[in-house]
């Protein structure tokens, strides 16, 4: 690998690596602060977590139009100074009224900005380092990711506690400042074609249509992606039913939910580190082996439990199976970034971060009638699910080369 790009890649990881952290800090002060302010603090939190799915709902294909529109480190600067300018000026507001509105429509400002820098961040990869290291970036960023998400909510308690409201968000304002200086410093290797950065209403739905039409004409990519969607919808029943972990399986531990999430973690962890060396090639049919053995894991667990009544067996099954729910993300997106033309990646993951919001929410919708909290084979039913999706993309990517032979 080049000097360059080994630069680019520690900008880059570094400066999504603050933004992480003061998303998890921002987020862990403002509902702990909602929590506690007023009788209706339950509405306040539904007000502040709505607002932010519903505005990436509408929003995240504007941004996809707008990374392929604008120059992508432009719109990562531009993004991460305003919502530090934001944050900062949020800080100051001392009257708790007044901040407790201000703290809810503050966070839909930064959804609306996130809108525009999701789809660039994930675009701007591609022009920074070789389309062979694609998974190699994808795998330090997962790692980091998952790092921080295990670690800072405790540091995110201790700064609350010490700092207060106020303190925590004038860290957070000063992080994305960080976060932007790193993005400034990289130097991208792969020139982008020259931008048209006129832009109007009409030009908007008309380059998104044709990003449409760019992945109907590719059609490994969409399938990919509606797999992807699919698979979200799966694991939106799995989210719903995690925290119930000591009610599906009685008697193994009074902590099962936060073992599980320490158990995820790891798995994630050593799945972001061998994704790099897994699967190199980044064969699209490699994807459905990742997702089944994934599935597979979680469909064993509760047979696990009713065999072995052990917790360190059930730890690692959890664990198995988001080490290959990491993999199958990381290949995921490395394919898209990989096969997309740069042009159009923007939009692209527009599209597929705009599906993910739709489809977690309409998975959660649904089991949220079908299963129940004491059921234990609920993870099985999950894991069944992935398994055909695995099965029957398998067969639908077969048949497809088949016939283009």
């Amino acid at each position: 690998m080049k000097l360059n790009e080994k630069k680019n890649i520690i900008n880059i990881v570094g400066s999504r690596s603050i933004s992480r952290i003061g998303d998890i800090v921002f987020d862990f002060a403002n509902t702990n602060f909602l929590a506690h302010v007023s009788t209706n603090s339950l509405m306040l939190l539904g007000l502040y977590q709505a607002l932010e799915n519903i505005i990436g709902v509408i929003l995240n294909l504007l941004g996809g139009v707008i990374a392929d529109r604008f120059k992508r480190k432009k719109i990562l600067i531009s993004s991460n100074i305003l919502s530090g300018i934001v944050c900062v000026g949020l800080s100051f507001i001392s009257q708790e009224v007044w901040l407790i509105y201000a703290v809810i429509i503050i966070n839909a400002i930064l959804a609306i900005i996130s809108s525009f820098s999701s789809p660039s961040y994930k675009a701007f990869t591609k022009e920074i380092v070789e389309k062979q290291n694609i998974t190699r970036i994808n795998s330090y960023l997962e790692v980091s990711n998952t790092t921080i998400k295990v670690t800072v909510p405790v540091i995110a308690a201790l700064l609350y506690k010490w700092l207060g409201v106020h303190g925590v968000l004038l860290i957070d304002g000063v992080t994305f400042f960080f976060s932007g200086l790193l993005i400034i410093l990289i130097k991208p290797i792969n020139v982008e074609t020259e931008k048209n950065e006129n832009t109007s209403i009409k030009i908007i739905f008309s380059d998104l249509l044709l990003g449409i039409k760019y992945l109907i004409k590719h059609q490994e990519i969409l399938i990919v992606i509606i797999l992807s969607a699919l698979v979200n919808f799966f694991l939106a029943a799995y989210n719903l039913v995690l925290p119930y972990s000591n009610q599906m399986f009685h008697g193994i531990s009074d902590n099962l939910y936060s073992l599980f999430l320490t158990a995820e973690a790891v798995g994630g962890l050593l799945g972001a580190t061998l994704s790099r060396y897994l699967n190199k090639d980044l064969l699209i049919s490699k994807l459905m082996i990742f997702l089944g053995i994934s599935g597979f894991s979680l469909l064993i667990s509760p047979i696990i439990f009713l065999i072995f009544h052990n917790l360190t067996t059930l730890l690692f099954a959890i664990g198995g199976f988001n080490l290959f729910l990491t993999i199958f993300n990381i290949q995921f997106f490395s394919i898209v970034q990989r096969d997309v033309a740069s042009d159009y990646l923007g939009r692209v993951f527009g599209i597929i971060f705009t599906i993910a919001v739709l489809f977690m929410p309409i998975g959660s919708g649904v089991f949220s009638f079908m299963l129940k909290t004491t059921f234990l084979f609920n993870f099985s039913i999950v894991g069944v699910g992935m398994i055909i999706l695995a099965v029957i993309f398998r067969l639908v990517f077969s048949r497809k080369n088949k016939y283009q032979k």
